[in-house]
């Protein structure tokens, strides 16, 4: 543990010399508007996470070297055999064939709906593509400047690094997508063994059914999974493993377990900014049922729950360091959310609250045993609270994933705990899986009359790929049909998420780019590369995603409209500039 306490202890060593440094030259600095000063800020960036991250890998690297060695005659070491992981997957495939159908689906639908035509992901894979392919292991800008350089208060500096991972692997998107939908099942699987372990180690008939149909068609999930640019997917993954992790440990106090359960957190944190209340607020809660004497575990020790706490003040010298310093320097206003303090809950957040507040309301009765899932419960609706209050609630949105997680965790456990046995006491065991699975999927019909849907989102994100590389694939064929006959090859652009880099595939003779400001026009490429240009009768316009042709005031009647997507649909347009 001596390598964790090194780890920890540098980072906040590291944020209290960088701040008193900071405090005492602050004034000494250069303008953080000038080269210098850019310079500075990119300089103590890329430091500052250098030690933070080389801190938490020693310490990473330590819990490993801990947890192996255990001597295999623990007391608390497991005593039960595990068999082959590929054995496992096996047995597992023979005994729910019509489930594993349905993971097949969802994940052909993911990967064969998954392109290149994300928003964000547009600068992310132009920095993969312009890179050499045969020496992909290197640090990409796009994936890093969004996070660790972003400097507006916020701080998720792993976010996306999953991603810039699977760059260094391949650059194919689709098989970045493939291996969510890997995680996505993952995260299935693992929500199964916990309510399982909660439920007294048997799984109820239909069980997995119903955690895997309530868990991967709701919107939230689809706005996640379906494409690959949040943080919550990575986040809700190791939430999934810390949960396992920590029911073991409840139950062995095994190193192994220890270090897993820690190593999960330790690295969450750093994914998402309001992640710590996930995995510290479950360790407060069990810390107070230890002190009240209604923990009901034979724990002999509590050493987890007070290390869990401790990742608090790692969190708040990281984010001092990483995040509040540079901000205050480069003087940034911050990230803002108009939607902030505005609340848009679904039955699941209603059915989350009140299975909290009266399970919480028998145990401080004596009227029931606490368990991990009420201390999840705590985390899960003080992390719903924190979205609120920083960029509001709304129910479909990815960013409630985790909060999703848990309350599929309830409901879950209702059936297995409850419900399941009541049935089983009246009929058979194949009754009772066929009737959770009409159960969920009567759920899943109630939710497609909600104002936002699972079917709803997946075809909104489905429309707007669809929208963009149809439209890429007119303009290619405009271009083409111009050079075939003999006509000039103008291209007009914007810069929105698709940028210069996005349009030079294309068979222009001059890529011009519009300032929609100052509306001045300068070729960047082909043709009179550098200089201004006056727009001719003929010239081409592309619209892809993002800005209206309203931006340009008066100069926008000069256009006419040649293709669009689909008629009365904002973007996915194709104009010609008129005499």
């Amino acid at each position: 543990m001596r390598w964790l306490v090194v780890s920890c202890g540098l980072i906040g060593l590291t944020a209290i010399a960088i701040t008193v440094g900071l405090m005492v030259g602050f004034s000494a600095l250069p303008s953080p508007t000038s080269s210098a000063g850019q310079q500075l800020l990119r300089n103590y960036n890329n430091l500052s996470h250098g030690v933070v991250f080389a801190s938490v890998g020693l310490g990473l690297m330590g819990l490993l070297v801990w947890a192996l060695s255990q001597p295999a005659d623990s007391a608390h070491q497991p005593s039960q055999e595990h068999k082959p992981l590929g054995t496992q997957a096996m047995r597992w495939c023979r005994h729910h064939p019509l489930l594993l159908i349905v993971f097949i689906a969802y994940g052909v639908v993911m990967v064969q709906h998954t392109s290149g035509f994300y928003p964000e992901l547009q600068g992310w894979l132009r920095d993969i593509h312009n890179g050499q392919l045969i020496n992909p292991f290197q640090l990409r800008d796009g994936l890093i400047n969004e996070t660790m350089r972003a400097n507006s208060f916020r701080f998720f500096p792993l976010a996306h690094q999953d991603l810039h991972f699977l760059s260094w692997l391949t650059p194919y998107v689709k098989v970045w997508s493939l291996v969510s939908v890997l995680e996505l099942v993952a995260i299935a699987l693992l929500a199964n063994r916990a309510v399982t372990t909660l439920s007294g180690g048997s799984e109820s008939p239909g069980q997995l059914w119903l955690i895997s149909l309530l868990l991967l068609f709701h919107p939230a999930t689809g706005w996640a999974f379906f494409q690959l640019i949040y943080s919550e997917r990575l986040l809700t993954l190791l939430f999934s493993l810390f949960i396992c992790a920590v029911l073991e440990h409840q139950r062995t106090e095994s190193r192994h377990s220890f270090a897993l359960a820690f190593g999960c957190a330790l690295v969450g944190l750093f994914v998402k900014d309001i992640a710590v209340i996930l995995f510290v607020a479950p360790a407060i809660f069990t810390l107070m049922l230890a002190a009240s004497g209604r923990d009901t575990g034979k724990r002999q020790s509590y050493s987890l729950e007070w290390w869990l706490c401790g990742l608090s003040v790692v969190t708040i010298a990281a984010y001092l360091v990483l995040s509040l310093l540079p901000s205050l320097y480069g003087g940034s206003h911050g990230f803002a959310n108009s939607d902030r303090l505005t609340l848009i809950a679904d039955w699941r957040l209603l059915a989350l609250t009140l299975f909290s507040l009266t399970r919480w309301l028998l145990i401080v009765r004596d009227r029931c045993k606490a368990n991990l899932l009420d201390a999840l419960n705590l985390g899960a609706l003080a992390y719903a609270a924190a979205l609120f209050i920083s960029v509001g609630y709304p129910y479909e949105s990815f960013w409630t994933l985790p909060v999703q997680l848990v309350t599929v965790l309830d409901l879950a456990l209702i059936w297995s705990r409850w419900a399941a046995p009541a049935l089983h006491r009246k009929t058979t065991p194949a009754f009772v899986g066929a009737f959770g699975i009409a159960l969920s999927a009567g759920v899943l019909a109630l939710e497609s009359g909600q104002a936002q849907t699972f079917s709803k989102r997946i075809g909104k994100i489905q429309v707007n790929q669809q929208k963009w590389r149809t439209t890429f694939e007119e303009l290619e064929a405009l271009l083409n049909e111009r050079r075939r006959a003999g006509e000039p090859r103008n291209l007009i652009f914007m810069q929105t998420w698709f940028g210069r880099a996005e349009y030079e595939r294309l068979p222009y003779e001059r890529l011009i780019e519009l300032d929609p400001v100052t509306r001045t026009y300068s070729v960047v490429d082909g043709i009179g590369r550098g200089r201004r240009y006056r727009p001719q009768p003929g010239d081409l316009l592309a619209n892809i995603d993002k800005r209206k042709l309203t931006v340009l005031g008066d100069e926008s009647s000069r256009y006419a409209e040649v293709y669009r997507f689909r008629p009365g649909m904002n973007y996915g347009a194709i104009y010609e500039r008129q005499p």
